[in-house]
């Protein structure tokens, strides 16, 4: 039974390419807070006849780009204070061959203290085809002080698929401590039917017979809890003084890399590295961001700053 000072919502993206090749959102079903504005709708530029693919040479995060494809850019619009504790929220995406998705929200997401008897839930499931691209880039979500909070993502990237996810928590308003929330993001990589890691089928059976075998690779799993009773969290091994906590997760498995060898290399040609802080006038300085690769091939950003536009920085617009 739901309470009357609950909320339930389930909102559907669906993005695929028309007939003509052009993006083309054909569902869009918003359920209020959660609602869906489209903004934006772009054809990329012909390249040049006769002119060579371009080859993955990135050497920086900020190198990475999605692939050139018709675009659909679309706003998530918060039609309704919260998410308060108690309230369910889900928004599915899937995204088809050929076109990118690029969804953004027009404002932070407040998650607030209520009447609920379990906390606030905002679920991001993604489904992201070969051939396709997604860029969920939405705005910081600010824990206040007293909320419960989940933020639970779920993302399936075909193989030749391109997901960029972007995730900002600020601990509290300005001068207020922080509410407990808590991150859980799974990414899987989708395997084809015929791609030589899956295990063979059964042998008593012909082979025209068997079911075509399909699998979700992992590629990430991270979860974070944030709050203030959690141990430790203020310490110089967790946040330390940092008030602002996010990632950048971009995934590219196998054919965006054209690379006739087969997939590309962990993190994309990414390489590892740590940036510490800058520090201004000899004052110690909060946070600093961490690369690492992925074995997708992917590339993970994790960043730690003092607020909000710093941590932005780390992670790009």
């Amino acid at each position: 039974m739901v309470r009357a000072h609950e909320v339930r919502a389930h909102a559907v993206l669906r993005v695929e390419a028309g007939p003509d090749g052009s993006a083309r959102v054909v569902e869009a079903r918003s359920a209020i807070p959660l609602v869906l504005r489209h903004t934006d709708t772009t054809v990329p530029r012909r390249a040049p006849s006769g002119a060579a693919p371009e080859r993955d040479e990135a050497r920086r995060v900020q190198d990475l780009t999605p692939p050139v494809l018709p675009t659909v850019t679309m706003h998530l619009v918060g039609a309704a204070a919260g998410p308060l504790a108690g309230d369910q929220l889900r928004l599915d995406i899937s995204v088809g061959p050929g076109v990118r998705l690029v969804l953004r929200s027009v404002a932070a997401t407040l998650a607030m203290p209520g009447h609920g008897p379990g906390p606030s839930v905002m679920e991001i499931h993604a489904d992201v085809a070969a051939g396709g691209a997604l860029d969920l880039l939405p705005e910081p979500t600010v824990a206040v002080r007293g909320c419960r909070h989940r933020m639970v993502g779920r993302a399936v990237v075909a193989a030749g698929g391109w997901l960029r996810w972007r995730e900002e928590v600020l601990l509290g308003r300005f001068g207020e401590p922080s509410g407990q929330v808590e991150t859980d993001l799974r990414v899987d990589i989708r395997v084809p039917a015929d791609d030589p890691r899956l295990p063979a089928g059964d042998p008593t059976v012909p082979a025209d017979e068997r079911r075509p075998l399909v699998g979700d690779r992992p590629l990430l799993r991270q979860q974070l809890l944030l709050g203030p009773d959690v141990p430790g969290l203020t310490g110089a091994a967790l946040l330390g003084s940092a008030r602002a906590v996010g990632s950048l997760l971009i995934a590219a498995p196998a054919a965006l890399s054209q690379q006739a060898s087969g997939p590309g290399p962990a993190g994309l040609g990414v390489p590892a590295s740590v940036t510490a802080p800058a520090a201004s006038g000899g004052a110690r300085t909060p946070g600093g961001a961490a690369v690492l690769p992925l074995a997708g091939p992917g590339v993970l950003v994790t960043a730690l700053a003092a607020d909000a536009v710093t941590l932005r920085r780390h992670l790009g617009p």
